[in-house]
């Protein structure tokens, strides 16, 4: 936390209107078992990681997005999620996403979300909340053009997607560059690119994704935290983008 604290200390009141974060951004990605987890487990309201955004949120007056993993208590039943918290700009907590399609890493430990959602927020419009592998063929199981996230927000006409990521570097090619990912990410929201065409006016979804940078426990991540105007057929409008092993704030006017 006093990392984020220190890049966002030059920021004010005004300057930021929406902050999205990495996936588990304060407390790691990779654990192996749910005993690793344990002492990391957040609750939901009260949570280090929602007290943070909580506070970010009152200062700089801006919408926050965090993620952690969280720890569900439901009378004797108790589930641990891989969370997002929503935060207004009244640093209050707004709406809790358990992310639903779970990477590997994740299986070791997190449930299920309940599926994609879409809140109406007055000011920004329909926003979607994401966790990294949502954007994915569910367990790379089903077909790759089913777009089962996209076709979700396309059909929902979502005008913002705040996407927390903690993707990681594909060593599989070796040379593969921040914009590889990228455009990966593109071609994953296809469906949100194509509603723009087939629909009688042009609408327009802002897609943001922060990711982790970095090594940890063997895993390298790919960086290159962005924003894609998708608006445009079968193509996205890159509004800026960070490399890949970039630390910073990305701040993008749209």
């Amino acid at each position: 936390m006093t990392k984020a604290d220190q890049l966002l200390a030059g920021y004010q009141k005004g300057d930021i209107d929406i902050l999205v974060l990495p996936e588990m951004a304060f407390t790691g990605y990779v654990f192996k078992t749910c005993q690793e987890i344990e002492p990391y487990l957040e609750d939901a309201s009260n949570g280090p990681s929602v007290l943070w955004a909580k506070r970010q949120a009152i200062r700089l007056s801006c919408y926050v997005v965090v993620a952690y993993p969280e720890r569900y208590v439901d009378g004797d039943n108790i589930k641990l999620y891989n969370s997002q918290c929503f935060v207004n700009r009244q640093g209050e907590l707004i709406k809790t996403y358990r992310k639903s399609f779970l990477y590997e890493t994740d299986e070791h430990w997190a449930s299920e979300g309940p599926g994609f959602e879409t809140i109406d927020i007055p000011e920004l419009g329909k926003v979607g909340l994401a966790i990294c592998m949502d954007i994915n063929p569910y367990q790379f199981k089903t077909d790759f053009y089913d777009f089962e996230f996209g076709h979700y927000h396309s059909e929902a006409k979502t005008d913002i997607i705040l996407c927390s990521m903690a993707w990681l570097k594909n060593d599989t090619k070796g040379n593969d560059t921040v914009m590889d990912t990228i455009n990966y990410w593109a071609l994953r929201l296809l469906p949100l690119m194509r509603q723009s065409v087939e629909s009688d006016h042009q609408h327009h979804t802002l897609f943001v994704a922060c990711n982790r940078i970095g090594s940890e426990r063997g895993s390298t991540f790919a960086g290159g935290s962005s924003i894609l105007d998708l608006s445009h057929s079968d193509k996205a409008q890159l509004l800026g983008h960070m490399g890949w092993n970039e630390e910073g704030v990305l701040l993008v006017e749209s």
